[in-house]
């Protein structure tokens, strides 16, 4: 059963109350045993994750724990593209010729 926070807006306290789900209503006060001014305050749920298995890389294989897999660039033709550009090998080339 879950545990709600509450707070009272009349005697400006905070109180917590174990429910289930299915009740319905809003909780008395304990103080001055009123539920006309109770509001229930949102709060982060009190889940903890430990243990393995909680993450994507966890239920992969050794393998594939590695880095990820490399892939060959493909332009569309079945043949690898090339990394280099043709406008750096031939400023290389001015620059060889121009100091002869």
């Amino acid at each position: 059963m879950p545990l709600y926070e509450y707070h009272c807006n009349q005697c400006h306290i905070d109180f917590e109350v174990r429910r289930s789900f299915s009740d319905t209503g809003t909780p008395a006060c304990p103080v001055c045993h009123d539920n006309a001014h109770v509001t229930r305050k949102f709060s982060a749920p009190a889940i903890v994750f430990k243990g393995s298995g909680f993450y994507v890389t966890d239920s992969r294989g050794k393998n594939a724990a590695g880095a990820p897999a490399k892939r060959a660039s493909s332009n569309g033709n079945g043949t690898s593209a090339s990394t280099e550009t043709p406008a750096a090998s031939t400023t290389t080339e001015k620059t060889k010729t121009s100091s002869d």
